[in-house]
């Protein structure tokens, strides 16, 4: 196989007609899901409205943790925060009301997914062809764009300190520490201090340091979750089986394993130790500029996410497009395979879309595709540039604290 599929979309992509037919076919299942909800007056903003619920039942004296919940003119999904959440909430509801905190909550909303957009399909990347950024969001369900989900506004934060990671560490710290209070699982946002370009200690002493003050952020709101505790962990337990999310805890649910048993947790710390390798090897021996660093630690921290949803997905566009590019430096054979199962993939969830087929788990593919193209590329890229991966690696042992205090 010699013939790859951005050099077959390219050539499908000259006119404008086919320019047009592209877009329509790769924007479809988000269009069509909004349509589709517009046009049958269905109800938005439903996650947002779980925040202002929480906030507004917790005021009253009332248990947020109610598995459907009911608030006047509202249509919640279940809260699902942690008590201290809705109670910093709480003074937004008071002021706005629970109609009236709709409207302003989107004013945050609305340009943190301008940002998410931007970043996704705008932002120039050389090395990330707009085609394949684009394509990445058939895989996404369009129920997202209007769920007005929390996520959203703390994916737009981090992305944009994230992209100033460059010239200062501390705002991209901050926002992730600030995003763990409200979602735990956006720690794995840290992975990209270890991607970027400065020396070993500086990263190791970043991202570890940033970590031990994140699980200590969060144990801590867990233990003074107050009486509450009990009926959070019961609803958290039950919400994350029924909706483990489009990554490693929906692939546990296929096989029937509870999120919190020992197996599992055996499995998510070999699957993380798998990817997180492979993202350091794709890093230190892909040649890499500082920016592109960004865009692959961006990636992997979403891909680590045991429970990645919908709504992270956008900012996974950028590093499936530079993935599928750096395979172009393991050979024509391997860029070949790469493009052609990324495409391939992508194609399908529109396929599965346009004709409505009974397959509801297009997303948890498409993220396994990309966990297994990654380890791929890692693998081949090791292969071809052995030496420099292995002496940049060899770095990270004698960067460690501990063998600087040996020493």
């Amino acid at each position: 196989m010699t013939s790859n599929a951005l050099s077959f979309i390219e050539r499908r992509t000259r006119t404008r007609a086919g320019q047009v037919i592209f877009h329509l076919i790769f924007l479809f299942p988000i269009l069509g899901a909004v349509v589709s909800r517009l046009s049958r007056h269905r109800h938005l903003l439903n996650d947002y409205d779980a925040l202002a619920c929480g906030a507004w039942s917790l005021a009253r004296g009332l248990s947020p943790y109610a598995r459907h919940p009911v608030c006047p003119g509202l249509d919640p999904a279940a809260f699902v925060y942690a008590p201290q959440v809705g109670q910093a909430f709480r003074p937004f509801i008071d002021t706005f009301g629970l109609e009236g905190s709709r409207l302003v909550w989107l004013i945050p909303l609305i340009p943190a997914m301008g940002v998410l957009v931007w970043y996704a399909l705008f932002k120039a990347m050389p090395r990330a062809p707009y085609a394949l950024r684009l394509m990445s969001l058939a895989a996404i369900a369009g129920s997202m764009v209007t769920c007005g989900n929390a996520g959203f506004v703390l994916n737009g934060l981090i992305v944009l300190c994230a992209l100033n990671l460059n010239r200062s560490r501390y705002p991209f710290i901050l926002a992730v520490l600030f995003a763990a209070c409200v979602k735990p699982a956006m720690l794995t946002w840290l992975f990209l201090l270890l991607c970027d370009g400065r020396p070993w200690v500086s990263r190791i002493v970043a991202a570890g340091g940033s970590a031990v003050a994140g699980v200590a952020l969060v144990g801590g709101m867990m233990m003074t979750a107050g009486p509450l505790t009990p009926q959070w962990h019961a609803l958290l337990d039950a919400i994350l089986h029924e909706q483990p999310g489009v990554s490693f805890f929906a692939y546990a649910k296929l096989f029937g394993l509870p999120p919190g048993s020992p197996v599992t947790l055996g499995l998510l710390l070999a699957f993380m130790t798998v990817l997180g390798l492979s993202g350091l090897v794709l890093a230190e021996g892909a040649g890499l500029s500082r920016d592109e660093r960004i865009v692959l630690g961006i990636g992997m921290a979403q891909l680590l996410n045991p429970r990645l949803m919908d709504y992270d997905m956008l900012t996974l566009a950028p590093f499936v497009a530079l993935l599928v590019m750096m395979s172009r430096d393991c050979g024509s054979r391997a860029f070949a395979w790469v493009s052609w199962i990324c495409s391939g993939t992508l194609f399908a969830c529109f396929v599965v879309n346009i004709v409505e087929l009974p397959i509801q788990q297009r997303a948890p593919i498409t993220v396994f595709v990309y966990c297994g193209l990654t380890v791929a590329v890692a693998v081949l890229t090791a292969r071809r540039h052995r030496q420099t991966v292995l002496t940049r690696l060899s770095k990270v042992a004698s960067a460690s604290p501990s063998n600087r205090a040996a020493s």
